[in-house]
């Protein structure tokens, strides 16, 4: 066993990370359950209501309608009047709405604690993390002291903050590019050469009428394929993502996209939100349709899948995504292999602005898992 094993810290470290998960996990199952159960008590809501209207007919509170040559029927045969079954079915209905109020109730004072002790957990997983890593310098070097152990690790921490602004900033530069690239490329090199086929088609409806339809046929196309090259532009651009919009409106637009785009496909996909109410801040909204997009972009370009699952929970205070495909896999040095401005790297990049996290596996068996979450902060 190594001295990393055999490390208190370390094993410290392991013990708090299990634990740190399963509050986190508990927490996220009990903000489902209760969107699931608000879901039920608004349901059971319409139902009074309409039982309370119905009611509202039966005035006489009888069923027996019968004129006065009818012969008197037994009093003691008597049916129960249909006013007096729909008052029961309505008072059954009230004493399993108080259940699941209070069952809510509960539920959301237990959400409060879980949520207490992530906050917790976390703070004291980013301590442990801190104080192993002083650890590991002073192993590596004992005539370090504390104080030049406290300097290593901010110097360490602005180095990887360094990386990353550095890949983020790479990155939007080579978008920038691409933008660029394609407006001179596509549009104003197309709208060069249209100038110059207008100029001809005037002298050929004159001389030529055969070939001036040509040239007319032409310009049609090169026109179409400029506003594609436009609509393409303006995607990259966020411009098609309306945040006005509630968010799972944007995701459903999504996913309505590659399933039409891809009808070999199955997709089966759910968003949960726990508040209808709910109003994002623009940059989340757009951060994560696009992220959804890269996710599912790569699962069509590279996986050969023919069921993808996703699963999105959005809350006031939490992002979780879930997505899986049955496809091929993907190798665990994935990031070495693709190249650096992949959307795979955009991907890792956005989730550390966010501050979130981000979990990629695969294999042949099970397909390729996503995960990642992140915080919203307002």
């Amino acid at each position: 066993m190594t001295n990393e094993e055999t490390n208190p810290l370390n094993i410290i470290e392991e013990a708090n990370s299990k634990t740190l998960d399963y509050f986190n996990k508990t927490y996220v199952d009990n903000l489902e359950l209760v969107q699931s159960l608000k879901t039920e008590l608004f349901e059971l809501e319409i139902q009074i209501e309409t039982l309370e209207k119905t009611r509202e007919l039966y005035t006489y509170h009888t069923d027996n309608r019968r004129n006065v040559f009818s012969p008197l029927s037994d009093d003691s045969s008597h049916t129960m009047t249909k006013g007096k079954q729909l008052a029961l079915q309505i008072k059954d209905l009230e004493d399993a709405k108080q259940r699941l109020e209070k069952r809510i109730t509960d539920l959301e004072q237990e959400i409060q604690f879980f949520k207490e002790q992530v906050e917790m957990l976390s703070a004291a997983s980013q301590c442990i993390h801190t104080v192993l890593t002083g650890s590991a310098h002073d192993t590596e070097d004992d005539s370090s002291k504390t104080e030049n152990a406290i300097e290593f690790i901010e110097t360490e921490e602005k180095e990887s903050k360094t990386t990353h602004h550095y890949n983020m900033l790479m990155l939007e530069d080579y978008e920038h590019h691409q933008c660029a690239a394609s407006l001179d490329q596509n549009i104003k090199q197309e709208l060069i050469s249209n100038l110059n086929k207008l100029d001809v088609l005037k002298w050929l409806l004159n001389s030529d009428v055969g070939r001036a339809k040509i040239t007319l046929n032409e310009l049609l196309i090169s026109q179409k394929n400029i506003l594609s090259s436009l609509d393409d532009i303006l995607k990259n651009l966020n411009y098609h993502i309306d945040t006005k919009q509630p968010i799972w409106d944007q995701i459903d637009k999504l996913i309505a996209g590659y399933q039409s785009d891809h009808p070999e496909c199955l997709i089966d996909s759910s968003c949960d939100c726990t508040e209808h109410e709910l109003n994002l801040p623009s940059v989340i909204t757009i951060r994560l349709v696009r992220m959804l997009k890269e996710v599912f972009d790569n699962i069509f370009k590279h996986s050969n899948a023919n069921k993808v699952t996703s699963k999105i929970f959005i809350s006031s205070r939490l992002i979780d995504v879930y997505i899986n495909d049955n496809g091929v896999g993907i190798p665990e040095d994935y990031l070495e292999r693709s190249d650096w401005s992949s959307g795979l790297h955009k991907l890792h990049e956005t989730i550390y602005q966010l501050d979130g996290k981000l979990q990629i596996q695969g294999d042949l068996i099970s397909g390729t898992n996503v995960r990642f979450s992140f915080p919203i902060k307002k």
